[in-house]
């Protein structure tokens, strides 16, 4: 199931999709920084273990997927 939740919500340890230009990724939360201009996220695709990192802005709407 997922639910649209704002960027500034997000936590270490949420799964969230990440749509990409070779589709989506799952990806688990293992770092979340806030920063002035937007928040900065790290972590792990689900399936591979791929490490990601991505920034969001404030108020950005994200999908949170509860596995």
């Amino acid at each position: 199931m997922s639910v649209i939740v704002l960027a500034e919500s997000l936590e270490a340890g949420n799964v969230v999709e990440l749509s990409t230009r070779y589709g989506s990724q799952a990806i688990r939360l293992a770092q979340v920084a806030h920063r002035a201009n937007g928040i900065k996220f790290t972590g792990r695709d689900t399936r591979h273990s791929t490490e990601w990192s991505f920034g969001m802005k404030y108020g950005q709407p994200a999908t949170r997927l509860d596995c």
